[in-house]
């Protein structure tokens, strides 16, 4: 396999998939969204494995054989395959990998998460614990849904997060949690006030924080993960003492 493109290949995260084309060269991957818009890039040396899985007939690549030469060839990776689980069974382990949590169900992935996409944390009783997700307020046109919280119930006598004294294994996983995941800083690192914004047309207090901005008006809030902002612009007006600085997302915020 040379280097080519692939399209209609569908990038996936928790905000739902977008369709797209890929490109498979001999210094990284990248994806560009179909009708332009976000792209994402990867860089050949910022890649340390690769795994494919078996998926019903939509969003899949046909010919593993040729990918799997390519980059053993080009980067030096054999594309390992990883065998997901779909018993349906909602107990196992979890695994952290970087910021990535992953839960397990025997030697298969049920599903995975990224500790960036927590925005709090909680204890619900003493075998409980409650993870909540940053609200985004972006999203695409037919994305309805959106994951906003998950819990996971850790019993007494759980052997992979040993508890002590008066910390039961569920204050260990919590504990876990709380030192990987950003999910205490609350507080703004810087705040603007009274800003008019054209789209949508209100004046906002804007908030910076260290994962997304947030933007509070009288009659709505908005918050926009810097993982939507595709390009920032600054221009000046021409005869006037105003400056506008554009913020292009994608996907777009749901309002205005």
């Amino acid at each position: 396999m040379a280097d080519g493109q692939l399209f209609n290949i569908s990038l996936g995260g928790r905000g739902g998939t977008n369709l797209g084309q890929i490109k498979v060269h001999t210094e990284g991957i990248s994806w560009k969204k179909q009708g332009g818009g976000k792209a994402v890039e990867v860089d050949r040396k910022n890649i340390s494995a690769l795994f494919w899985t078996k998926v019903p007939r939509t969003n899949q690549l046909g010919d593993v054989v040729s990918l799997t030469s390519f980059f053993k060839n080009s980067c030096g990776i054999t594309p390992e395959e990883k065998q997901l689980s779909v018993s349906g069974h909602n107990w196992g382990e979890i695994e952290f990998n970087g910021n990535m949590m992953s839960f397990m169900v025997g030697s298969r992935k049920a599903f995975e998460l990224s500790l960036a996409d927590f925005s709090q944390t909680q204890m619900q009783g003493k075998n409980d614990v409650l993870l909540e997700f940053h609200v985004n307020d972006t999203t695409g046109a037919n994305k309805k849904d959106s994951l906003m919280e998950i819990s996971f119930h850790i019993p007494n006598s759980n052997t992979q997060f040993v508890g002590y004294d008066n910390h039961p294994p569920a204050q260990v996983f919590y504990d876990r949690i709380m030192s990987m995941a950003d999910v205490d800083a609350e507080e703004a690192v810087v705040t603007f006030d009274g800003i008019a914004i054209l789209t949508p047309r209100v004046r906002y207090n804007v908030e910076l924080h260290l994962s997304f901005l947030w933007l509070q008006g009288q009659a709505n809030d908005f918050k926009i993960q810097y993982s939507s902002v595709v390009r920032l612009f600054c221009l000046s007006k021409s005869n006037q003492p105003h400056t506008f600085f554009v913020i292009t997302l994608d996907p777009p915020i749901r309002k205005g």
